[in-house]
């Protein structure tokens, strides 16, 4: 028996199988779901041609207008410019009253719309377009129709469009509508109307302006005029003059502070001597000669004062001299000391009568000083008086000058509104006019096929992966290998048998199929995976029949996969190779419920299982019932079927058997320990792939006997599509298809 293959466990993905996109898979995807992908974008493109053949042509045409404040400095006194804050809070502005129902009403009124038909009684739309496809949904015209003002606003502010160029001054406006001419004509009746409304706007605020201005001067001037005959009221009351008689006693208070800061001045230096020359007289005539310098400046004689400081230094000379040299007793010390004393003491007298003149005159002073005090106080109280008249002739005055100012400023503004009401320029100038357009604007034709395509492209994408969903049989060699861990034999492509024929019959295409194939009498394109996948199996099971005969079971999971025609074709295979083989069809007597059980057999029934075989004169392979009674009625696990291939492996070289489907009845499962082995057949995008899984997982040991699997039913035009860029079936069928086109 072949080497058993274990349950196979699903590998672990490695980190970069996570973390990036296979898109060898989406391109297969993509190529297996093209059909789907562009029947959804055909459709979807006879959608968009559909809608477009129907839909109403709407033109747009839009002018342009400038936001310019030039215009207004041109005829005023060249304002500053507004700062571009302002700009563009007026941009705004203007694009929301281009939006008001006032532009609306103008613009509607102007161009009489409320009877216009183009305007009310437009094309049909899509809808009703659609809707007159149908017999009895279609409706006449209307006739002529009228609409109230409120409802033409509101439908001329539902389809304007206002935008702004960029970060300019310039706004667009535009008008969709049925008809080129109609459009034209509301834009530039749009552009004109926001025109207007600036020029009556200026109109409406310098006329009020006006209006207010000319009754503010008028009250202006009665109180300027009041208020000039208070001030001559009160200066004859009071007799002062504006600043006048304030300015002469300010003139008089400022003298007599000055004469007073000098007489302080001097009566500080007196004070100073008098006190000095009070300290010298205090002292007595012994130090009057040290203050001889005192007598300088005064009224004496400047001769006599030389005189007597020349005298006065001999003498302290002339004693010092005797002293130092005849001593303290000299009598000449006495003589020099009485002439010194008669000095000092003449000194003395001057020093005296200086001190008498110095009292004398800082006396007077004192009283010059107290006399230009008392002067300034006076003149003070007088100023008092004056500046509280003044104060209230100055606050007449003043108010008379702020009612005059204000009224020169008024009467400067309403001149300014008179003649901007007389000459109005607004600050808004069309710069583009509307312009007819010659292209519809919609339905955009571009857009609308781009977005065809798109959507149709997305809804194939949704379609495609609803497919590959609900997608759950077993298309390519890799899919076995990955979800069953099983190996992989081949491709059966789809046989051309007749749906009513006869067990026979279709024995004897079989064959017809198998040699040619074998012969290649038929085309390499179909016979060659037919073939490979025979030879695949019969390889797999060469060691065993190199020791002996091989026991080799077919099985299924459900009915009608093409297990039987998989263990025909690959028996005459193996009789075209001279090999023995017997096959038994033990699927003969399973009901499609999978509810009957074994026919029971009694021991006298049993007999020579070759009595109830058949051999085929032309390949000689043996056929055997295994509901035959000689072949153990039915029981696959019974003794009679273990006879059977007991006595067969010493007769035959291959042993088929065609078991039962596994997911109906467990007799596959009782039989197959007596096998060498067994292929499982699924049939291609049939098969679900969860089933067969299910059956590994709840029968382990049914792992151990499957020796590989072979897909049946195979569409090889298809095949392709399921695999990858690099996968085998790929450059197989390649290679088939240049064969076929390369010449003899």
């Amino acid at each position: 028996m072949l080497e058993k293959t274990s349950h196979f466990e699903t590998p672990t993905p490695h980190a970069s199988d996570l973390k990036t996109i296979d898109l060898e898979s989406v391109f297969s995807l993509l190529r297996r779901q093209a059909l789907v992908l562009g029947l959804s974008v055909v459709v979807a493109l006879l959608l968009a041609v559909f809608y477009l053949s129907l839909a109403p042509r709407n033109y747009m045409s839009a002018g342009q207008v400038l936001l310019d404040r030039k215009l207004e400095q041109a005829a005023g006194d060249g304002a500053a410019m507004t700062s571009s804050v302002d700009m563009e809070a007026q941009v705004l502005n203007e694009i929301e009253v281009l939006r008001s129902s006032r532009v609306a009403t103008a613009v509607a009124q102007a161009e009489n719309l409320m009877t216009d038909q183009d305007f009310l009684n437009p094309p049909p739309s899509f809808s009703q377009r659609v809707r007159g496809l149908i017999p009895f949904g279609r409706g006449e015209r209307a006739p002529d129709l009228e609409a109230g003002l409120d409802e033409v606003v509101a439908m001329l502010r539902a389809n304007v469009q206002v935008d702004r160029m960029g970060r300019s001054s310039i706004i667009r406006v535009g008008y969709e509508a049925a008809t080129p001419e109609l459009a034209q004509r509301i834009a530039q009746a749009y552009a004109e109307a926001l025109l207007q409304d600036q020029l009556n706007a200026e109109l409406e605020a310098t006329s009020a302006a006006s209006d207010w201005l000319q009754q503010r001067l008028a009250e202006l001037g009665e109180n300027q005029r009041t208020a000039s005959l208070a001030i001559e009221d009160y200066r004859k009351q009071t007799g002062l003059s504006v600043g006048q008689d304030r300015d002469l006693t300010t003139l008089r208070i400022g003298s007599l502070s000055n004469q007073l800061a000098e007489a302080q001045a001097e009566t500080a230096r007196l004070r100073a001597l008098s006190e000095q020359l009070q300290t010298v007289v205090t002292a007595g005539p012994e130090a009057a000669s040290s203050y001889v310098s005192l007598l300088s400046g005064t009224q004496a004689d400047p001769a006599e004062i030389a005189i007597l400081r020349t005298q006065s230094a001999a003498l302290i000379s002339r004693i010092a001299e005797v002293r130092a040299s005849f001593g303290e007793d000299h009598p000449q010390l006495l003589t020099l000391s009485a002439e010194k004393t008669a000095l000092d003491s003449r000194i003395y007298a001057l020093l005296q009568n200086l001190d008498e003149q110095y009292r004398t005159q800082l006396s007077i002073a004192t009283q010059q000083e107290a006399g230009l005090r008392r002067d300034i106080d006076s003149e003070g109280q007088n100023a008092g008086l004056i500046s509280q008249e003044q104060v209230r002739l100055n606050e007449l005055q003043q108010r008379s000058d702020a009612l005059r100012s204000l009224y020169n400023s008024y009467l400067l503004r309403y001149e300014e509104s008179v003649q901007r009401q007389s000459f109005p320029i607004p600050s808004i100038r069309i710069v583009t006019d509307a312009l007819l357009p010659e292209q519809p604007s919609s339905p955009k034709t571009m857009v609308i096929i781009a977005a065809a395509l798109i959507a149709g492209g997305f809804i194939g994408v949704v379609l495609s992966a609803i497919n590959e969903l609900r997608e759950r049989g077993f298309r390519v060699g890799s899919q076995v290998r990955r979800h069953l861990g099983l190996r992989f034999l081949g491709y059966v492509p789809k046989l051309q048998l007749a749906g009513g024929a006869t067990t026979a019959d279709k024995r004897r295409t079989i064959r017809t199929l198998v040699r040619g194939a074998s012969g290649q009498r038929i085309g390499r394109r179909w016979g060659g995976p037919y073939m490979e996948t025979l030879k695949a199996t019969r390889l797999l099971m060469q060691p065993i029949a190199e020791r002996g005969t091989t026991v080799l079971g077919v099985l299924s999971a459900l009915p009608g996969e093409g297990k039987s025609i998989f263990a025909a074709s690959f028996a005459e295979m193996l009789a075209v190779t001279g090999s023995r083989v017997l096959i038994i069809d033990a699927d003969e007597n399973t009901p499609q419920n999978g509810s009957a059980m074994p026919k029971r057999i009694m021991p006298s029934q049993m007999g020579d299982w070759r009595q109830a075989a058949v051999t085929d004169s032309e390949t000689g392979i043996v056929t055997l019932a295994a509901s035959a009674p000689e072949a153990g009625g039915g029981d696959l696990s019974g003794p009679a079927m273990q006879k059977v291939l007991a006595e067969a492996r010493g007769q035959f070289d291959y042993v088929v058997l065609d078991l039962p489907a596994l997911g109906l009845v467990i007799d596959a499962l009782s039989v197959l320990p007596l096998t060498d082995g067994a292929v499982l057949v699924a049939e291609w995008g049939k098969t679900p792939r969860r089933l067969l899984s299910s059956l590994l997982e709840r029968e382990p040991e049914l792992g151990d006997y499957i020796v590989g699997v072979v897909l049946n039913n195979v569409d090889l035009d298809a095949l392709p599509r399921f695999t990858d860029l690099g996968g085998l079936e790929r450059f197989a069928h390649d290679a088939e298809q240049r064969m076929e086109t390369a010449p003899n």
